[in-house]
């Protein structure tokens, strides 16, 4: 009748309601199993043997990433049969289900309980290192906070974040999530302490509160507020009268642009355009002619000499076009390039000039002021 039961709700709620019913059945099954007449040997065996179907449906469980159902079966196995190892993987579901304090908290607890139960079996030596291991990487992802209150009253209160620390915690290291915190202190007849901190993963912080000196005047004692010194009055800032400003020397002109490689390069740039244009006529000129003497585009042996003319005419013609085009452009990238420097003669216009008197200068927070006259 149970079994039916428990299917219905899981089908209903899915697998974790599950888990939280059916793991903490199985522990009141092994009690009654415990509490019935039967042999003590036998008793000790079922248990064993419920716990470690728990424990091995947790193991499956935490496999797939369903923490929440893990944990509840290992800690059903856990309070079944004691042992290190499902005490263990409590710890680690803890901590992949995000509850990191917890967690550090509890692999502390299973150091202690596999480094006892290894000194008796060495099976448990294995999950004691390991606990110890990990408890020891989950610290960087933590923040140790210590409480410590001076003279605190019989009702002192003090709490950390949304956690009340106990006073037989206070000068221990708790184990806190980090982040921004508040810490606050409360005691009857004293005045409220806070205090703001951050606490950083991996860091340990130390948060002190005194009670000691923190006593209000009472109605019948005002403060009496310390009498105020007079404001002292400084004189004004001195004018500087009489104060010249010394000229400036004149600078030595810049000396001309040298545009003699300009020129150079015009000057080869025309003679290689009047190569051009002289040899040019001469081709035009063998060319004419041998059209006329050879019809048809036939010529007489004896007009080789007057053809190789024209070729060479044409040769030179060409040299010259690239001579000069090589020529004026270098000519004028030379003349730009030197006449660069004759716009430098602007600072002129900075000088200072001959006689500047300087009658007064004012200094405020916001502003510098100079006043004089020419």
């Amino acid at each position: 009748m149970v079994a039916p039961m428990i299917d219905l709700v899981a089908k209903i709620c899915g697998s974790t309601a599950r888990a939280l019913l059916i793991y903490p059945f199985f522990v009141c099954f092994v009690w009654l199993g415990t509490a019935s007449g039967a042999p003590r040997g036998a008793r000790v065996d079922k248990s064993k043997e419920v716990a470690q179907k728990v424990y091995v449906e947790g193991v499956d469980h935490y496999r797939a990433g369903r923490y929440s159902e893990a944990l509840a079966a290992f800690r059903a196995s856990y309070e079944m049969v004691p042992s290190p190892n499902s005490h263990l993987m409590v710890a680690r579901a803890l901590r992949e289900h995000g509850q990191l304090v917890d967690a550090y908290v509890e692999f502390g607890r299973v150091v202690l309980e596999a480094d006892a139960a290894a000194e008796k079996d060495v099976k448990y030596l294995p999950a004691a290192q390991a606990s110890r291991a990990e408890r020891a990487k989950l610290r960087a992802r933590i923040a140790m906070v210590t409480v410590y209150v001076k003279d605190p009253p019989a009702d002192a209160k003090v709490v950390v974040g949304d956690r009340i620390i106990e006073r037989e915690s206070w000068g221990k290291a708790i184990a806190m999530l980090p982040g921004a915190l508040v810490a606050r202190a409360t005691g009857s007849g004293r005045p409220d302490q806070r205090q703001e901190i951050v606490a950083v993963p991996g860091g340990d912080l130390v948060v002190p509160f005194d009670f000691g000196d923190t006593a209000r005047p009472t109605a019948s004692e005002p403060p009496t507020a310390a009498p105020a010194k007079p404001a002292k009055s400084e004189p004004p800032f001195p004018p500087y009268d009489g104060l010249e400003i010394p000229r400036q020397p004149a600078k030595e002109p810049r000396p001309p642009p040298d545009r003699t490689w300009a020129y150079v390069s015009f000057g080869a740039g025309a003679a290689g355009l009047a190569t051009f244009v002289a040899f040019g006529v001469v081709n035009e000129s063998v060319f004419n002619s041998l059209h006329t003497k050879c019809p048809n585009g036939r010529c007489d042996p004896s007009l080789a000499s007057e053809a190789d003319k024209g070729r060479r005419a044409q040769t030179i013609a060409n040299v010259g076009f690239g001579v000069a085009v090589v020529g004026g452009t270098v000519g004028a990238i030379l003349l730009v390039y030197a006449g660069a420097g004759e716009s430098a003669k602007s600072d002129e216009i900075a000088r200072t000039p001959a006689r500047f008197k300087l009658t007064d200068v004012s200094i405020t927070p916001h502003a510098v002021g100079v006043r004089g006259e020419f």
